[in-house]
């Protein structure tokens, strides 16, 4: 009755050669691919169609292919290319098991249903059906014909639905909000159907917008913080205290009250940066204990993004189901808060000059990843190069670990170097001293990562030729 959804001829039969390529095989399209002068960006997106196009994501299994490849594929900027072609070797091989596991596929997603309504009918109803749970079909139909009469210009209704979901599970934004940007990245806004469908199919199954709802009734105004002003330090240290120290759910009210009272949002937002990672850092957590935080991060940095959905980022931002599990298990805490204990000591003299070195080598020895992060500190106060720091550790990532770790850990270390970047405060170093502490816990000589690594010196090899 229906036909499978299909685009030009070269696209089809770049997407075959994937549905015929078993992940032991990964290193030979990717060579076939090079050699053929498919782009780096290309090779990125036809991973991630198929993927959105072959397997099923309603929840809570979904396929991190279409939101991870965009990460990722930024981040190898960072790499030498021998390293870019790891990285996008991690990215294949997640996507070609994938495709093949029993839990997530195989599905073939067929052209969708014209809904019959106007695009102004479709608009209007999205999100309050969606939000039923009870017409996912009808939702993903809907969502093929935004991409088809809306395009690009229907970004903001799927991130508006996408973060009212956000407390449910950050999933539920990362799945919109960096696909969105891979297909900026790609030029590939031509395949957002597949996109799209692909993040409705997870937001539509047993949507819960309640916590959502309730931060909405606690401050149903308008106002937002505006950006005029320096960041003050004095201010950002209280609020990151404040909102780490909280327990979970108090986050949104703290965050109100500061815009209550005038609280510029550079001080706000950094403050915000910061509690994330030094939550991650304290709780142990993996990397996904900031990449949905990151997410709303980067909508209410972005001047494009309209003023009701950043109303709704600014006390959402630390409302993540990691943030929750993360404070509910406070007990398991490390003791310390470095970055109180750093503010208040001051920065500790050190013998010696850490280098780089010094910290790769911390990230094997030991492998709690607490002194990896303190060298880390001590190397970033003492005017170390966060960039170069940031491709060691993404290196290590993809040398160490199976793609699954590999890829998320590498999606984290951007964001991190994001936040480094972009931080005016003393203690910058929180973000990548935390991102150390989750790289050298995820250090593994697994059979998986030996096969990787001798698949990676094959590709280049193969490359070379």
């Amino acid at each position: 009755m229906h036909d499978m959804l299909r685009w030009d001829n070269e696209t089809e039969l770049r997407l075959q050669e994937v549905q015929n390529t078993v992940p032991d095989n990964a290193r030979q399209l990717l060579c076939q691919w090079q050699q053929q002068h498919v782009s780096f960006s290309r090779m990125y997106l036809l991973l991630a169609l198929a993927e959105a196009r072959w397997v099923d994501h309603h929840g809570p299994l979904i396929g991190h292919g279409t939101f991870n490849g965009g990460p990722i594929m930024k981040a190898s900027t960072l790499l030498y290319p021998p390293y870019q072609n790891l990285a996008l070797l991690h990215m294949a091989h997640y996507v070609l098991g994938l495709i093949r596991h029993p839990n997530y596929g195989p599905y073939l997603m067929g052209e969708h249903l014209q809904t019959q309504e106007s695009l102004e009918e479709i608009q209007h109803q999205f999100i309050p059906d969606l939000e039923t749970g009870e017409m996912p079909l009808l939702s993903e139909n809907r969502a093929a014909e935004l991409a088809t009469l809306a395009g690009i210009h229907a970004r903001w209704l799927m991130i508006r639905a996408a973060l009212r979901q956000y407390p449910e599970n950050e999933h539920r934004l990362l799945i919109v909000q960096r696909a969105l940007e891979f297909l900026d990245d790609t030029n590939g806004w031509h395949y957002a159907e597949a996109f799209f469908r692909a993040a409705i199919q997870y937001l539509g199954h047993r949507p819960d917008v309640h916590f959502t709802k309730q931060v909405l009734a606690a401050w149903p105004g308008t106002r937002a913080p505006l950006w005029q002003g320096p960041i003050d330090a004095k201010e950002v240290e209280k609020l990151r205290q404040d909102l780490v120290r909280c327990e979970f759910g108090q986050e949104p009210q703290k965050i109100i009250t500061a815009i209550s009272q005038n609280i510029n949002g550079s001080t706000l937002l950094e403050a915000i940066s910061l509690t994330a990672s030094t939550l991650m850092f304290l709780s142990g957590f993996d990397a996904h204990a900031v990449t949905g935080i990151h997410c709303v991060i980067d909508l209410l940095r972005d001047q494009r993004c309209p003023i009701d959905i950043r109303h709704l980022a600014w006390p959402l931002v630390l409302s993540s189901s990691r943030t929750r599990r993360q404070k509910a298990k406070r007990t398991d805490w490390i003791v310390d808060d470095p970055v109180t204990h750093v503010m208040q000591q001051g920065i500790t003299s050190s013998s010696r000059v850490i280098s780089r070195d010094d910290i790769i080598k911390s990230l094997y020895t030991d492998r709690t990843g607490l002194e990896a992060a303190s060298y880390t500190r001590q190397y970033l106060q003492t005017g170390g190069d966060p960039t170069q720091l940031t491709r060691v550790f993404i290196e290590t990532a993809l040398t160490t670990e199976e793609p699954f770790d590999a890829l998320h850990n590498v999606k984290m270390l951007w964001g991190l170097l994001n936040e480094t970047l972009h931080c005016r405060s003393a203690a910058h170093w929180i973000h990548l001293s935390a991102g150390a502490r989750v790289i050298a816990q995820s250090i593994t000589d697994s059979p998986m990562t030996t096969s990787i690594l001798q698949q990676w010196h094959k590709l280049n090899a193969c490359i070379k030729e």
